[in-house]
């Protein structure tokens, strides 16, 4: 067994997209923590701020240059 577990990938998809996911993880959030579930927010922030990290990415990444190794 590795000692580095697999960590699934996201699809490759637009900045777009990803900023898209983000926002509505983010909205998800939010009425969570008013409804109480601090947990589940917490949970949907951190997904939130992930599609947003991704997002920033993948406007970084020039057209073509996915998988060049």
């Amino acid at each position: 067994m590795s000692d580095n577990p697999a960590i699934p990938e996201p699809e490759l998809m637009s900045a777009i997209r990803a900023r898209n996911l983000s926002r509505h993880y983010k909205g998800l959030a939010d009425n969570l923590r008013q409804d109480g579930y601090r947990r589940e927010a917490d949970i949907a922030e951190r997904d939130a701020l992930f599609w947003m990290t991704y997002s920033i990415s993948l406007s970084q990444t020039p057209p073509g240059a996915v998988d060049g190794w």
